[in-house]
């Protein structure tokens, strides 16, 4: 993260004290079942079923788990006791020489949720893949009559079946005969499913979301509630057009539309929190998003703060190893790519999303707070388009409403070749390199093109290594360690002397203020960077390559 977003994230997380990690998932104590009985599974959370028909059941592991009437379950996987039995590390064949089901849990019991944590998507499922591997199902993971859904998760077709949830576009597991919705499972006899999740009353054949009402790419197939599916899941959990649409998308309902408008691929990287884990409803950090195709992202009602989102460009067929992009490393095995991890100079979106309404923190934390920043430099052009209630949007003494964050005019043939870093004179040389003359370009040797423009910041301190508390660098990375007693020789500099330091007068500052006015540039840059709008009312689409934006990349 750029030291912008460090001053930024410091108010993000003041106005978001309150959010919870695993939100967006519901447990029995807020989610009514009328006369059904409800089970808080510790993988899909809370359910509602007919006791009739299924158990709420304890694993090995003291997991709840929902499976059908009689069925066993092991590592949170239910099982037919008749061709399985749970020994070791899982589900081994033949008969179970004891079976376990526990007494069906009703709404009016008290859920397990106070002292377990219930496993949220973007917890990886434990497996026997090994950790450097793809984590998405591969033949054979589940062993035989075991089938595989999403990320190695492995089960019975005789008692959970692989569905396709619309609402969020990815496959879930869910117990036989039951849907998904918005990441839970239902059953259709008790509850219906909207765009805004699920809806008390029996759910009708024209209510069963199909691939006609949200487009998928072909080797994504919808799989219906009662029919298990076997083969390998598509690693692309959110379903993307194939070819351009021309502007024809569906509507937008998610809180965030991020869409790829270049004539290129490109794979989307959606984090949030320190360890940089998926949005919740993903299972993987990166989506990748065809020519003219998005990536949708539904926040959990109870917000999400420090969220980060890019664009990768130039990466394999795993969204992996890419030219730009992968400045963080990867999610959950860690670790950069071969060649190392690329500068985190990519154009991002980052928000610290507030509660909606109804939900247990609306009052105390209303407002979404996010920005672009180009402080550590910038890749592919952008639009942010806000959609809502705009109109409520960076309220101060004079007025409110924001509509647009434009950085189209971003362009790489810009970017400084010779930039003077040398902090006014006073230092002219570092190591043999001269600081009067520095390419702040990123060059891609295998097309002689440019993939970036570094940030006079992180030219020196991440390409070429120099501590951001010493000059020169301590003028252009401005780091304020002790706001109480600044002092240059203690590696400190008070946002004045940033303001009226040589950063202000460098080519990098001065094209990015003319080609995206109002955009942050470095860390105390007087340009409007930081915006707040009510929680829910707005949404917010980005588009990469938007309409009367450069080439990308740019050819030298």
């Amino acid at each position: 993260m750029n030291r912008n977003s460090s001053l930024l994230f410091a108010i993000f997380l003041l106005a978001s004290s309150l959010l919870a990690v695993n939100a967006g998932r519901f447990n029995c104590n807020q989610m009514s079942c009328g006369s059904a009985s409800c089970c808080n599974d510790n993988k899909l959370g809370a359910i509602c079923y007919n006791p009739s028909q299924y158990d709420c059941t304890t694993d090995n592991l003291n997991n709840l788990v929902l499976c059908s009437k009689g069925s066993g379950s092991c590592n949170g996987i239910c099982f037919d006791s008749k061709n399985y039995h749970c020994a070791g590390n899982g589900l081994a064949q033949g008969a179970a020489q004891k079976t376990s089901v526990a007494t069906p849990q009703t709404s009016a019991e008290v859920p397990k949720t106070s002292v377990e944590v219930p496993k949220t998507s973007q917890e990886t499922p434990k497996t026997s893949t090994p950790s450097n591997t793809s984590p998405y199902c591969k033949p054979g993971t589940c062993g035989n009559g075991v089938s595989c859904c999403g990320i190695n998760q492995c089960y019975l077709p005789t008692t959970h079946s692989c569905t396709y949830d619309s609402v969020l576009g990815r496959d879930n597991l869910c117990p036989v005969n039951f849907r998904s919705c918005k990441g839970g499972c239902y059953d259709p006899n008790i509850y219906s499913c909207k765009d805004s999740g699920l809806v008390y009353g029996k759910e009708t054949s024209q209510e069963v979301k199909t691939s006609a009402a949200n487009p998928q790419t072909s080797n994504t197939p919808v799989t219906s509630a009662s029919t298990p599916k076997t083969s390998a899941v598509n690693p692309n959990p959110v379903p993307v057009p194939s070819t351009p649409t021309g502007g024809n998308l569906p509507t937008q309902t998610a809180d965030l539309r991020i869409i790829n408008n270049c004539k290129f691929t490109l794979w989307m990287e959606g984090r949030y929190g320190g360890k940089g884990a998926p949005i919740p409803g993903h299972s993987t950090t990166s989506t990748r998003a065809l020519p003219g195709g998005y990536v949708d992202y539904v926040i959990p009602a109870t917000g999400l703060s420090g969220t980060r989102f890019w664009a990768k460009y130039g990466c394999d067929a795993n969204g992996k190893n890419c030219k730009i992009g992968d400045q963080m490393q990867y999610y959950p095995e860690g670790g950069c790519p071969t060649k190392g991890c690329t500068p985190p100079i990519d154009s991002l979106f980052e928000a610290t999303f507030g509660c909606k309404k109804g939900s247990s923190c609306a009052n105390s934390s209303p407002t979404t707070w996010f920005d672009t920043s180009q402080v550590d430099g910038y890749t592919i052009p952008y639009k942010v388009t806000l959609n809502g209630e705009t109109n409520k949007c960076d309220c101060t003494s004079s007025g409110c409403g924001l509509k647009t964050i434009d950085a189209t005019r971003l362009d790489l043939a810009k970017c400084p070749s010779g930039e003077n870093l040398s902090a006014g004179g006073k230092v002219t040389n570092q190591n043999g390199r001269s600081l009067t003359n520095v390419d702040l370009r990123m060059i891609d040797k295998d097309t002689n093109s440019v993939l970036g423009c570094l940030s006079p910041c992180k030219k020196l301190s991440w390409e070429w290594g120099l501590n951001e508390g010493t000059v020169p660098t301590l003028y252009y990375c401005c780091p304020t360690p002790n706001p109480a007693n600044c002092q240059i020789g203690q590696g400190c500099i008070s946002s004045e002397g940033c303001r009226n330091g040589p950063v202000i007068n460098t080519q990098f500052v001065n094209s990015i203020h003319q080609m995206a006015p109002g955009i942050y540039t470095y860390a105390y840059d007087d340009g409007v960077g930081l915006h707040a709008c009510p929680a829910e009312t707005v949404t917010y689409t980005m588009e990469f390559c938007p309409a009367g934006s450069g080439v990308y990349p740019h050819p030298l």
